[in-house]
This record gives C-alpha cells, sequence and structure tokens, in this order.
C-alpha cells in the first residue's frame, strides 16, 4: 500500500490516541497534545503520520529533535495496517525529514521481544549497541538500545 507521510496536525489527535493504546506502553491522548504543541511552537518535538488516500490515520512517529542528534520516542501503527509497508514509510521519511533538519545520527529503545519492530529498524540500518534493564513496564522487559549514523 502506498503512504502519505506528513507532520501531524491537531486532527490527528483522537485517530493517533486510538492506534497508541495498541502499544505495550500507550502514550496518552494528554502526551501526543503536549508533544504536538511543542512541534507547532518551534520545539524539538517532530511528530509524523502514515494515511493512505482516502483511509484513516494508520500510524504515527514521534521524535525529539535537538543538537544534532533525533530520538524516536514512538513509532506506532494500527493493529489492522500492521505489514503494510506504514512502519516502513513512516521510519523512512521521518528520518529522511530530520536528516534535512540537520540530525547527524539517530537513537531508539525497542521492547527486547518485539522482534518485528527490531527487524524494521535494522533493516532501516540501526545496529544494537546496549540493552536497559528492565526499562519497559506493562509487561516490565529490558529495552534494545539501537542508533544509526544520518
Amino acid at each position: 500500500m502506498e503512504y502519505l507521510i506528513r507532520p501531524m496536525e491537531r486532527a490527528d489527535l483522537d485517530a493517533c490516541a486510538v492506534i497508541e493504546q495498541s502499544a505495550g506502553d500507550p502514550w496518552s491522548l494528554a502526551q501526543l497534545s503536549e508533544e504536538l504543541e511543542n512541534q507547532l511552537t518551534g520545539g524539538a518535538s517532530r511528530l509524523f503520520v502514515a494515511q493512505a488516500p482516502g483511509q484513516p490515520v494508520a500510524g504515527l512517529a514521534a521524535w525529539q529533535l535537538a543538537a544534532g542528534e533525533a530520538s524516536l520516542y514512538t513509532l506506532t501503527v494500527a493493529p489492522e495496517a500492521r505489514r503494510t509497508g506504514a512502519g516502513t514509510a513512516l521510519l523512512r521519511h521521518s528520518l529522511e525529514a530530520l536528516r534535512g533538519e540537520g540530525a547527524e545520527v539517530a537513537f531508539l529503545e525497542v521492547r527486547a521481544s518485539n522482534a518485528g519492530a527490531i527487524a524494521l529498524y535494522e533493516q532501516a540500518g540501526f545496529a544494537a549497541d546496549g540493552r536497559r534493564p528492565r526499562f519497559y513496564q506493562n509487561p516490565t522487559e529490558d529495552a534494545v538500545l539501537m542508533h544509526r549514523a544520518l
């Protein structure tokens, strides 16, 4: 499926909050709203959504960009849109956009058990370089630390 990747807008908040509820440690509507306001007022947040023509929002990615470093905070795809290319499109587009804004390196954490996400990140050029024990809650789990140069 072909996805348009664009900056998140206020009108996307409710749909993105629903999508986040499918994640292990979902962001709340309030958290998404706060990050979006940060982006809209020129702060460090960068939020993107994936949407196929004529379809609802299929996924979102939230980043922080500071001092040439981009940190992925969440990349979540709606369950019905998984394995359709939405996550790949979000990741690829957001990395290109962040590089265009001066990011030189990207960092992320991912649940150690999330083999699908780890494979997505590895295909995008990320390499594992450590672990954070018991980083995630609900359930408690280690995070794999990954990075890549941009």
